[in-house]
């Protein structure tokens, strides 16, 4: 199998589609990756270099390394994880490490990463120097512990203020209900001491209570450790990742991706048929792809130029013309059509150079073949032959729908060819506009057969113009040419549509502008040389 079969034999439409937009794409996108690319290396270029070092800790309180029995984080300690990590990245804790390292701070960045599942923070310092990234992995490893310290110590000194104020009530009361038993076994009885005994040994109790939860709290600010671990130290500086190549490369894979995305975005916004198999699927089983016809190079793009049956420099391009003629024959049962309309969704889809091509070819073929210009409103026939200067002695087809009298065409020669062509003078007349009626057409049709063997119409956009569904019912033969890379699915589909409901007989789609790389055409590899 062959590169070209490898990409375009995949039964996924949607993902031949997504290689042929981003292959169209390819030139761009190479350009913007390396301008982006370029931008990258020069802004890392001109800045200073940086140097990063590590230090990795540990929290080692019950929150943050909480587990559940399943072995997942509890969410008491992720909360616990993320709150540090915020903290570290806070202004405030870049300001304590500032005044730390002094006046070469603010060369100082603070990064902070968090391994999933785990109470474990690597901290990145970044700096200038090497030896300032260093000192900051330390100075930061010293801050954190003090103030996990400090932090730690201030909570339970929160706890042991109420305790300690409680304990000195409970004391009080002790104080009280030992006077009170005193006196009571002067004048009680044994029921009244037992009582008040009970209750003296229940706040002592309580008193007890107190004493050892504020000896618990004053052991733990006695010896505590900040409930943090230092795992490692310090990490030898290291140049960042930010060197000019590097970053260069980071830019240059940045663009690409959004250039990819922005790419098949475009594509499935524009919603444009790029592949031959597409419109195979909107035009549906009855409306055959009858030819394609490949994209023209740039020098047979404007005028006669266009006109490639007729130019031996455009084998390939004539061909595909001559492969149109032959379908239509074959599209008609093998009777050779006396009327052929060609007409297209939108203006610009090749429509004009596919019917003065055909017509050419036609008559280069021994028939004798009229080429009228339908389009009442946009003529471009008049442009492909270069009419410019003889235009005001045209009859326009407005003429033979008003004057049905005979009119003299013009009869054009081009490669010892001769084709009789009628230009429709552009019709510009405010708030006047001569509807185009199936009647006058088939009687135009009629006439104009008694005279030449083929009849081609340039007929107009059948989604901007109502005279082209007039002439394509009145035409023996309609044929619908569609534009890859710039027609629309959805004006293809509606296209189609409105011919069958128009009663028009459509033979099929010819498809124009398609690139040898794109999807197989007609002729494609096949060696001309010798071909006349």
């Amino acid at each position: 199998m062959t590169q070209f079969e490898s990409i375009h034999g995949t039964e996924d439409p949607a993902l031949r589609r997504i290689v042929l937009a981003l292959r169209r794409a390819l030139p761009l996108l190479l350009v913007f990756t390396s301008l982006s690319a370029a931008a990258g290396y020069l802004l890392v270029s001109g800045s200073t270099e940086m140097y990063s070092s590590e230090s990795v800790i540990e929290l080692t309180d019950q929150v943050a390394i909480g587990v559940t029995s399943t072995g997942q984080r509890r969410g008491d300690a992720v909360v616990e994880i993320e709150a540090q990590r915020r903290l570290i990245e806070s202004s405030s804790f870049a300001e304590s490490l500032a005044s730390r390292l002094g006046a070469e701070a603010g060369d100082v960045a603070i990064s902070v990463t968090n391994p999933e599942d785990s109470p474990v923070l690597v901290i990145g310092i970044e700096a200038d120097e090497p030896e300032l990234a260093e000192r900051g992995a330390d100075e930061f490893v010293d801050l954190y512990v003090e103030q996990r310290i400090q932090n730690e110590f201030d909570r339970l000194e929160d706890e042991l203020v109420p305790l300690r104020s409680q304990r000195e009530e409970q004391s009080a009361l002790v104080d009280s209900l030992v006077d009170d038993l005193q006196d009571l076994r002067l004048t009680g009885n044994q029921d009244e001491i037992s009582v008040l005994e009970n209750r003296v040994a229940s706040a002592l109790d309580r008193l007890d209570d107190y004493n050892v939860a504020i000896q618990e709290r004053e052991f733990f600010q006695q010896t505590i450790e900040g409930n943090v671990r230092v795992v490692e130290p310090a990490s030898p500086a290291v140049k960042s990742s930010s060197s000019s190549v590097v970053r260069a490369v980071q830019f240059g894979l940045i663009a690409l991706l959004l250039g990819i995305g922005a790419t098949v975005l475009v594509s499935r916004i524009r919603g444009r048929v790029l592949l031959l198999d597409e419109v195979r699927a909107i035009a549906g089983p009855d409306v055959p792809v009858l030819a394609t016809v490949p994209k023209f190079g740039r020098r047979f793009r404007k005028g006669r130029a266009s006109l490639v049956v007729a130019s031996r420099a455009a084998r390939r391009e004539a061909e595909a013309f001559r492969y149109v003629r032959s379908a239509l024959e074959v599209a008609a049962g093998g009777v050779v059509p006396r009327s052929i309309v060609f007409t297209s969704a939108r203006p610009n889809e090749g429509k004009t150079v596919t019917a003065a091509n055909l017509a050419l070819a036609s008559a280069r073929g021994g028939q004798d073949t009229a080429l009228l210009d339908g389009d009442i409103l946009n003529s471009s026939v008049e442009r492909v032959f270069e009419l410019k200067g003889m235009h005001s002695a045209f009859p326009s087809l407005i003429d033979e729908v008003v004057d049905p009298a005979d009119h003299d065409w013009h009869t054009v020669g081009i490669a010892d060819t001769k084709l009789s062509v009628l230009a429709t003078q552009a019709y510009r007349q405010p708030g006047v506009r001569t509807e185009l009626t199936y009647e006058t057409a088939l009687r135009v049709f009629n006439r104009l057969k008694k005279t030449w063997d083929i009849v081609v119409v340039d007929a107009p956009p059948v989604l901007a113009v109502s005279d082209a569904l007039s002439l394509a019912r009145a035409g023996d033969l309609t044929v619908l040419v569609v534009k890859l890379g710039a027609t629309r699915r959805r004006d293809v589909e509606t296209a189609v549509t409105q011919l069958r409901q128009g009663d028009v007989n459509l033979a099929g789609v010819v498809v124009t502008h398609v690139r040898q790389s794109d999807d197989a055409y007609y002729g494609g590899g096949y060696n001309y040389g010798g071909m006349v």
